[in-house]
């Protein structure tokens, strides 16, 4: 017997995963202005160490952008899936897990950076635009770095078609 292999299918095609990263990274950019703008306003600078400080915005903020980056388009891919005749590229549960996972890990690096901020810098406060900038960079940089890496987890999962009723 000759057995034959299902072609891949057409989803993911090649500028998918560039393509979701990029707009993860211009959200989650948009939303570190926002956050950063509604928790410390617009002051001249902002307090670096202690709580509510700079230093420690990084803890919210890696853990929200890493689940977010993660959670989000890996279940906007099993969607895509589900709708092209696809079987689900993982259950939800297993993608909720993983998400979760990345965000407790982007909190952990959001604690050391902050630590590191609050220890290196040898100021109490930074100036409002480069603190802005920082948080907004920062933002997008951390979901360039685990969008593409929750999707290819999402989408590694074999591919197969649908049985037919």
């Amino acid at each position: 017997m000759n057995a034959v292999a299902a072609p891949r299918p057409a989803f993911p095609d090649a500028g998918y995963l560039y393509r979701e990263t990029a707009i993860s990274v211009a959200i989650n950019a948009v939303l570190s202005l926002i956050f950063f703008l509604l928790v410390f306003g617009t002051p001249a600078s902002v307090r670096v160490a202690g709580a509510g400080g700079y230093g420690m915005d990084f803890v919210p903020q890696s853990l929200m952008i890493a689940l977010m980056a993660s959670l989000v388009p890996g279940a906007i891919a099993a969607a895509k899936l589900r709708r092209a005749g696809l079987a689900a590229a993982e259950a939800r549960a297993a993608l909720l897990r993983r998400s979760l996972a990345t965000a407790l890990l982007g909190a952990g690096v959001g604690a050391a950076i902050g630590w590191l901020l609050a220890l290196l810098l040898p100021v109490a406060a930074i100036p409002l635009v480069p603190a802005l900038f920082a948080k907004i960079l920062y933002g997008a940089l951390l979901a360039a770095i685990v969008t593409p890496i929750g999707l290819r987890r999402a989408l590694r999962r074999p591919y197969r078609t649908k049985e037919p009723r």
